[in-house]
């Protein structure tokens, strides 16, 4: 069974779970106590015991129009199936005491597939038609909600990153423009030196300096 198949093939499940549970009328119980106790005998009745872990696709599909349709053909040829069963049988039973004793080599082989021939398959072909017809649908319809959910993330993610690129410019706009602030803050504190009180070195030093700020600013 592949994974689309696996993915129907639960969640058809769950909703048997879910409906049998809305069934029983409890009262005070909301619908996340309900879908927990379908979760629970979802567990119980599986014969691995596994959790029900999709309950994401649960969601999308219960009130599609085509998954609710599909559910309701499985709902609807599964009475039919077991009554034809149940006829089957009794009419075997009655037959075989009409029967003196079973056909042997080719009278049985060709009564066999006499049998077989009469046998009509028209409405048979027609439901399995149907029912691939409906999950080729679902499929379909499961593919492309992901497809746009990934679509979705992909665009969040690129908005995210744009996002932070633009904060990270204002970041070092906001820096450089503080740097050079800082800088004329202090070079105006160098052009209004006074140079009466200081050693002949330092007076040498801020000499160059006060040259090399006002070549910087062309003056």
């Amino acid at each position: 069974m592949n994974r689309w198949s696996t993915i129907l093939h639960d969640v058809n499940l769950f909703c048997g779970c879910v409906t049998r549970i809305q069934d029983r009328n409890q009262s005070g119980c909301s619908i996340d106590d309900k879908i927990a106790a379908a979760c629970t005998m979802f567990t119980a009745e599986d014969p691995k015991h596994r959790k029900f872990a999709l309950i994401h696709c649960w969601r999308i599909l219960k009130d599609k129009p085509k998954w609710i349709e599909r559910r309701k053909q499985i709902g609807a040829s599964t009475p039919a199936r077991n009554k034809k069963q149940k006829t089957k049988a009794n009419a075997s039973r009655s037959s075989a005491a009409l029967v003196p004793a079973p056909a042997t080599g080719v009278a049985a082989a060709a009564a066999a597939a006499e049998d077989r021939s009469k046998r009509p398959d028209g409405k048979k072909t027609e439901k399995k038609k149907l029912r691939q017809c409906s999950t080729i649908e679902a499929l379909d319809y499961l593919v492309a909600k992901m497809k746009q959910t990934d679509d979705l993330k992909e665009m969040n993610k690129e908005k995210r990153c744009n996002k932070l690129i633009a904060l990270q410019e204002e970041k070092i706009k906001l820096e450089r423009e503080k740097f050079e602030f800082q800088r004329d803050m202090e070079e105006e504190r160098i052009l209004q030196l006074d140079f009466r009180n200081m050693t002949y070195r330092l007076q040498q030093y801020y000499e160059r300096r006060q040259d090399e700020i006002l070549a910087r600013r062309g003056c």
